[in-house]
């Protein structure tokens, strides 16, 4: 990946820590003409906490949207930290806090888009787990990962400034997610008696926006198995734009339902903004407003290299053509330590 090989040079430079802004604009310029993107001018990033919104897009309309922020694995002092507890000034909230509530605007998960340098340079990190026959610090495609910000609060919890590590853990890697080698393995809910379409969805392999949407439900599910407290059984019926009528409300030690949170930002049809950036047509304000760009990933499950077999879909619309062109409105909706911090 291309911003790996920025972030290893930078290191090399002597120049301390690459910054966030950078690596995302290299991310998103070396992507194109895979994605498309919008980038806004005074966008809000102070008061809300949030950076990007992402929004994966399949042939059929199927697509998930997730609010990001970017961070930078440091080591600063022989600690591995990531600081999801930033204040601004003159603000006694926290980022995370910040990114969450604005999280709730856009009806979409939040989540962090770590860079975390190469494997040189994370070759001080005691991490001994496992992915997939794999050193945790030694995967080659984690220099850039996706964190849900449920886990990043949690890690914060339990670990306050030495969550830089277990977070970078349970951070899936980019690449796995935009081009995953593999099919998925199911996830086995915590809550027994799921709707028939979530068990399904649980169950098999996915693809496009439906397998993003699993692999960052994965490691929350996996963290909720050790939280020792009962799951509730109780359902929640979701708004009908969403792919999934009933999902659990079991929370666990989170701070909201973790199902309802990210399952939130799986929808059978992409809002009317997310049509216009495919569409070349003028963004609403009030978006510009708010984030600091957009990202959108067309025909998601095109790109998928992963050999998955066709499937009805569980969305409850009965229509699995492609999206209608009409756009419909739902606006309301090592050795090289680094010299600094960054």
């Amino acid at each position: 990946m291309a911003v790996d090989s920025f972030m290893t040079t930078w290191l090399d430079s002597g120049n301390g820590l690459w910054m966030e802004d950078t690596a995302t604009d290299l991310l998103l310029t070396k992507a194109l003409p895979r994605i498309q993107f919008r980038r806004f001018t005074g966008s809000e990033e102070a008061s809300n906490g949030a950076d990007w919104l992402w929004w994966w897009v399949d042939r059929d309309g199927t697509c998930f949207g997730l609010l990001v922020q970017a961070k930078v694995l440091k080591l600063l002092r022989k600690r591995w930290s990531i600081d999801f507890a930033y204040k601004t000034k003159n603000d006694d909230r926290t980022q995370i806090s910040k990114l969450l509530k604005a999280s709730d605007q856009f009806d979409v998960p939040a989540a962090y888009t770590l860079y975390c340098g190469d494997v040189d340079y994370r070759a001080s990190i005691e991490c001994d787990r496992i992915h997939q026959e794999q050193v945790c610090k030694e995967r080659n495609r984690a220099g850039v990962a996706i964190l849900s910000a449920l886990l990043a609060q949690n890690t914060v919890a339990l670990y306050g400034r030495d969550a830089g590590v277990p977070a970078f853990h349970d951070a899936v890697p980019l690449e796995d997610i935009a081009a995953p080698a593999t099919p998925d393995v199911p996830i086995v809910p915590l809550v027994k008696h799921v709707a028939d379409d979530l068990a399904g969805y649980l169950r098999e392999p996915q693809r496009g926006a439906r397998r993003v949407a699993k692999e960052l439900l994965r490691p929350v599910q996996t963290t909720r198995y050790g939280q020792f407290s009962a799951a509730t059984m109780r359902r929640v019926t979701s708004a009908s734009e969403h792919l999934f009528e009933e999902v659990p409300d079991d929370r666990g030690h989170f701070p909201v339902p973790y199902y309802v949170h990210l399952l939130r930002g799986l929808r059978s049809q992409p809002p009317d903004y997310v049509r216009a950036v495919l569409e070349g047509r003028p963004l609403p304000s009030w978006l510009a407003q708010s984030v600091a760009g957009i990202v959108v990933i067309p025909d998601a499950d095109a790109h998928d290299v992963t050999a998955v077999p066709s499937q009805k879909r569980a969305a409850r619309s009965s229509s699995s053509k492609p999206f209608p062109s009409e756009p419909v409105d739902r606006t309301d909706r090592t050795d090289r330590t680094p010299k600094t911090g960054g």
